[in-house]
């Protein structure tokens, strides 16, 4: 599996200390996850862990494109 910080391909044991470059330093802890149709649940839930072990207090989940 694949992550990406803004379609910048992260390795997955990168993902943590990415995440906290990116959000130590920001007052408002916002992120949208969105998984690509392949992703498995736990992928996206493993993502959003990440996300929480770096401080982010708000996690978004966009709708599936229904196109």
């Amino acid at each position: 599996m694949r992550y990406s910080i803004n379609k910048q391909a992260v390795p997955k044991e990168q993902l943590a200390a990415k995440l906290h470059e990116i959000y130590d330093p920001r007052p408002d802890k916002i992120i949208f996850v969105k998984g690509c149709n392949e992703a498995k649940y736990q992928e996206v839930i493993t993502a959003m862990d990440a996300a929480r072990g770096a401080g982010v207090k708000v996690i978004g989940v966009p709708p599936k494109d229904t196109k």
